[in-house]
């Protein structure tokens, strides 16, 4: 078994599964948030189970807060596919149609599966455009300090619009390798521009 700490979760890599694990043991994170980012993921990959980078659920244990997912490969930080820009395309889209902002874009929260074909993980952070403007001060735990200070230029009232964050996140500072996120988020979300 390998574990990867993301913080307020733990990736646990088996053999053909993964736990998505929401037990972190930094007491920085308040029971509240840790129950409300498990819930956030598992609602998210059950209401995204029809694409095919959705990560197949196994099982969920709502007294572990853990999510079982099927799992094959390597996170996107360590091996890409070759038509992985194409597939981070279809995923934002779909998305989009979906009204979902998902601003944890990073390679780490995706894999190659099998068949080479993308998944996304980490819909902790995610949100409807429907809730918008999110309250920033029960996620400020989860910030690195970079995302924290940019979060107080940008928050009005405490509040900050997550398509603001995305927007900033897809052009300002998530790295993928030749940068596609910029031309990705133009083509998505201002295909006029």
């Amino acid at each position: 078994m390998k574990i990867i700490n993301n913080g307020i979760f733990n990736l646990k890599i088996y053999n053909k599964f993964a736990v998505i694990d929401f037990n972190p043991i930094d007491s920085k994170y308040s029971q509240e948030l840790i129950d409300s980012s498990y819930q956030r993921e598992k609602n998210y990959l059950q209401r995204l189970q029809k694409y095919k980078w959705a990560p197949t659920i196994k099982h969920t244990l709502d007294s572990c807060r853990q999510i079982y997912i099927e799992w094959s490969g390597v996170t996107c930080d360590q091996a890409l596919c070759n038509d992985y820009k194409e597939q981070l395309e279809e995923i934002v889209k779909d998305l989009h149609k979906e009204e979902i902002y998902k601003p944890s874009f990073y390679p780490k929260y995706f894999y190659i599966d099998e068949t080479q074909t993308l998944k996304a993980f980490a819909f902790y952070s995610a949100s409807d455009y429907s809730e918008q403007p999110i309250d920033m001060k029960f996620y400020e735990s989860i910030l690195n300090p970079d995302r924290k200070s940019l979060i107080e230029k940008l928050a009005v009232d405490g509040k900050l619009d997550m398509g603001i964050l995305v927007k900033h996140a897809f052009n300002d500072y998530i790295d993928w390798p030749d940068n596609p996120l910029p031309t990705i988020y133009t083509k998505v979300y201002s295909p006029n521009s």
